[in-house]
């Protein structure tokens, strides 16, 4: 898939524009999530009220040990989202790939949180 240029070149004005319709920020947001720009593709999602789309970033952000994309993510959904055994994986996977920050978060919000 490629990236409509002019879409992404011009984000801010598309973010600021208050006309721009729920299809143009899905649109852009799965472009990015397809080139791996996902903090950049959940601002797009999130504007999109793409429901799908942000559990597609929280899982692959639970895959690669990214707890605060994660997190972002969660919190930009209706309901939050947050995922116990999505948290806990996320924690491993962010111990296998050096992330010892991601994985103490991760483990820290599941022992303080119900």
């Amino acid at each position: 898939m490629t990236l409509d240029y002019s879409i992404w070149e011009n984000r801010r004005a598309l973010t600021d524009n208050p006309a721009a319709g729920r299809e143009t920020f899905q649109k852009a947001g799965r472009e990015l999530f397809e080139l791996d720009q996902l903090a950049e593709a959940l601002e797009f999602l999130a504007r999109a009220g793409d429901e799908e789309g942000l559990k597609s970033i929280q899982a692959r952000a639970a895959a690669e040990g990214h707890f605060f994309l994660y997190q972002s993510a969660a919190a930009k959904r209706p309901g939050g989202g947050l995922d116990r055994l999505q948290l806990q994986e996320l924690a491993e996977n962010a111990e296998k790939n050096g992330l010892d920050l991601y994985a103490a978060q991760a483990r820290s919000f599941l022992e303080n949180k119900p």
